[in-house]
């Protein structure tokens, strides 16, 4: 197995610091031993285990600074016997015979796994050198952004001067090296056939006992050294799902509700974040009593760097006043986002965000079966990030929606039986004419009335055929303002039927009609505005679902806030 051909180079790693000295005891070159009267210079310690037992038995090697693993032969790879010894019970050793020089000190307790390395050792002719240290769990060093072919990577990691030496493995696309010592070390790895000539580069890192370490990748190119980039910033937010003020108290349980949060100038620096999707974002939610959530389905559905704007939405698989969301976006993550923010097995039949501007309008349900395709649209400022502008005779039109596909675990139908909902946020530029929103012909409808205001229409063939006309009034609704509006049917006598915060109370109309249908494809258009947020799908929303959709979407004032924590 082997690196994608165009990696030639040496990665470093940087990363941060730790060395933990066992209390009392150091590394100090002026203690005084008896090797001044024989000529031959002593180092010796006492080493112990991170619960302060004694390190018996302990494998202990002192390495000379320069000493190269992989350049070595297999003859020089073991040391002479006098650079290696045993500890005694109590966790003592020492070495009665090595030269004058730098060294660097490798321990390893292997009925526990604990290790240690101390690097930089000066040991000069008539001295004698203490060092005592703590022997504690190997840290991980873990590089990110490599790429790598179909056949998979192997190679050596190698810490200068000693004679540690590793392969490197690759999971989810990171490349891995276990079991590093804590320590500060000179870390090197290698890739495809090492000669041991330059270009490579070396830096002094620090490993952390049992952490794991995100690292910076770079390559020789030149006399330069180039920094591969890949945006290290890490950023962690939390969302109080507490109502605003004014908010009644929810009245039945929310489960698995979608909610959009905004990332703006005022709680993120887009400065940091140099491209989304080259890092991972993850939600849990945190209840009251700190116990967090498994992680949430999350995505990000638009990032408007020149309005400074971006929306992620999240499902909250039980939502709790009383609870909050934390956010935390890794640069150095691969994105692995889930598709199922709006599932199928949820009753989303078609989500439109409008975020896809002049392209076609992209279905953002799990399954995301239907696309629009515009005859005409323009982006524009939406409720949530974008939304579209159309013109009276501009169209988005889901083509082959006319009939069932059976090969489709949900469509876009609607034969009265079943249960219906929708919402919709909508702008119109003139309130005096009719218009129509969205349409699925002789099926169901929503359309602007200048006398009755939005008008529902469902046409439902039963033993007497009747359409089932719902009116929402006119008050509240202005040209040129956003409008929210939601229904929810489960029979004709138990419907939700909401314009913006206001529940629409009354009864439906009915009219006879001939229950003969000339089924036709979904399309939304036939009025001057903008729309956003068009969600169509065959359930019953309460109450409270609605009600927190027209709260969690509003252009401003919103629920949940993002604030930031790092």
């Amino acid at each position: 197995m082997k690196f994608c051909k165009n990696i030639n180079a040496v990665l470093v790693a940087a990363l941060a610091a730790f060395m933990a000295f066992f209390a009392g005891c150091s590394s100090d070159s002026d203690v005084a031993g008896n090797s001044a009267e024989t000529g031959s210079p002593e180092l010796a310690g006492i080493l112990v285990l991170d619960n302060g037992k004694p390190a018996a038995r302990t494998k202990v090697q002192c390495v000379p600074r320069g000493y190269n693993i992989l350049a070595a032969s297999k003859a020089e790879q073991v040391l002479p016997s006098a650079f290696e010894t045993v500890t005694d019970e109590n966790g003592n050793y020492e070495f009665d015979s090595i030269p004058s020089g730098n060294f660097s000190l490798e321990a390893f307790h292997e009925e526990s796994g604990k290790r240690l390395l101390v690097q930089n050792i000066e040991v000069s002719k008539g001295d004698s050198i203490a060092v005592s240290d703590t022997l504690r769990e190997p840290g991980i060093v873990k590089f990110e952004g490599v790429k790598m072919d179909s056949n998979g990577v192997t190679g050596i990691a190698t810490v200068l001067g000693t004679t540690i030496r590793r392969e490197f493995i690759v999971h989810e696309q990171a490349l891995v090296v276990d079991s590093l010592p804590a320590g500060k070390l000179d870390l090197q790895v290698f890739f495809g056939e090492y000669s041991g000539e330059k270009p490579w580069a070396n830096l002094n890192v620090d490993v952390v006992a049992g952490d794991t370490e995100t690292i910076l990748l770079t390559r020789q190119i030149g006399p330069e050294i180039e920094i591969l980039h890949h945006d290290s910033v890490t950023l962690t937010f939390v969302a109080p799902l507490a109502l605003p003020e004014g908010n009644d108290s929810l009245n039945s349980v929310m489960t698995d509700i979608p909610v959009a949060l905004r990332l703006t100038e005022n709680n993120c620096n887009f400065d940091s974040l140099k491209s989304v999707d080259n890092g991972r974002w993850e939600a849990v939610r945190i209840s009251k009593g700190g116990s967090r959530s498994n992680k949430l389905p999350i995505n990000y559905a638009s990032f408007d760097r020149k309005s400074k704007e971006l929306v992620i939405w999240v499902r909250v698989d039980s939502l709790n006043v009383c609870d909050l969301l934390e956010i935390v976006y890794e640069g150095l993550l691969d994105p692995l986002y889930a598709l199922d923010v709006f599932p199928t097995n949820r009753s989303y039949s078609l989500v439109w965000h409008f975020d896809s501007g002049m392209a076609a309008v992209s279905d953002g349900a799990e399954k995301g079966y239907f696309e629009g395709l515009p005859t005409g649209d323009a982006p524009a400022d939406g409720v949530v990030g974008e939304g579209i502008k159309l013109d009276e005779g501009d169209v988005v039109v889901v083509e082959n929606s006319a009939i069932a596909d059976s090969s489709r675990k949900v469509n876009l139908n609607y034969d009265g039986s079943e249960y219906f909902c929708f919402s919709v946020w909508v702008q119109l530029e003139s309130l005096d004419k009719e218009q129509k929103i969205f349409e699925k012909e002789k099926e169901y409808e929503l359309r602007f009335d200048p006398a009755k205001g939005f008008v529902v229409n469902l046409w439902v063939p039963d033993s007497v055929n009747y359409l089932y006309s719902w009116a929402s009034g006119t008050s509240g609704v202005k040209a040129g303002e956003w409008v929210y509006v939601a229904f929810s049917r489960h029979t004709t006598s138990q419907v939700v039927f909401y314009l913006n915060k206001t529940k629409i109370e009354s009864e439906p109309e009915r009219i006879a009609w001939g229950g003969a249908r000339d089924l036709k494809d979904f399309k939304v258009g036939g009025f001057a505005g903008k729309i956003d947020e068009l969600m169509l799908g065959s359930c019953f929303r309460d109450d409270d679902w609605t009600r927190l959709t027209y709260l969690n979407q509003k252009p401003t004032d919103y629920w949940p806030v993002l604030q930031v924590l790092k």
